[in-house]
Order: structure tokens, then sequence, then C-alpha cells
């Protein structure tokens, strides 16, 4: 196995659906992305402190609060704070907590859109 040697960028997936996790894993990971995942707001604190990813996608819709929490609680650790969140929603309007930057795309997820966007924010 011949591996190049380049630093692929990393995306933590934060979602509790199992099959949106294992579409938008498919979806980076084919386009060349390191994938962590994370299925609530305190797994994926844990996994940014952790992996350092230069994206996280973040759904809104996880039980209790686990979207807007996670994103407070990012925004507040300094050497989390810069990393760039894509909010992947299914429904509602824009959580209050969530920055006017922040795009939000909702579900179900175009993959080329996803994509783009991902790459856009990252500079890759």
């Amino acid at each position: 196995m011949n591996h190049e040697v380049h630093m692929s960028k990393k995306i933590l997936i934060i979602d509790d659906d199992p099959d949106i996790v294992s579409y938008l894993k498919d979806v980076f990971d084919e386009a060349g992305f390191t994938t962590f995942v994370a299925s609530n707001g305190v797994e994926g604190l844990e996994r940014a402190q952790v992996h350092r990813p230069d994206l996280i996608t973040l759904d809104m819709d996880m039980p209790g609060r686990g979207g807007t929490l996670f994103y407070v609680k990012l925004r507040q650790e300094p050497s989390l704070a810069e990393i760039p969140v894509i909010v992947i929603s299914g429904v509602g309007p824009r959580p209050p907590a969530i920055n006017k930057n922040v795009p939000v795309l909702s579900k179900p997820v175009d993959p080329q859109k996803t994509l783009a966007l991902a790459k856009e924010m990252m500079g890759a």
C-alpha cells in the first residue's frame, strides 16, 4: 500500500443519526479527507480536543440541545474557537446561539454542495 504523505484535512462529523454520519463520512473520505465521528456534543468536544479538526459539521437536532451547547462550548475554548463549523439541520430557524456567518445546510444534504463548502471553509 503506497500512501502519499500529505497532510489531509481533518473533519469532525457530529450527528446522532448513523445514516447521516456514514453518508457524510463517505462523501468526505472519498474526497481524501480524514474523518472523525461523534454522536453527541459532549463526545464531539472531546474529539475536537484530541484531533483538532480543520472543520466540524454539526447536527442541531440531537437530544439535549446537543448542537447549540456544543457550539457555545467550542467557541469558549481558545484552542478550538477558530475551527470552522457547518451546521447541518433538519428543521427550524437558525438557533440564536449560532453565529450569523456559520453556514447552515438543510437535510437531506447535497453532497456536492457540502463538499464545495467544506473545501472553501478549510481553504483546501
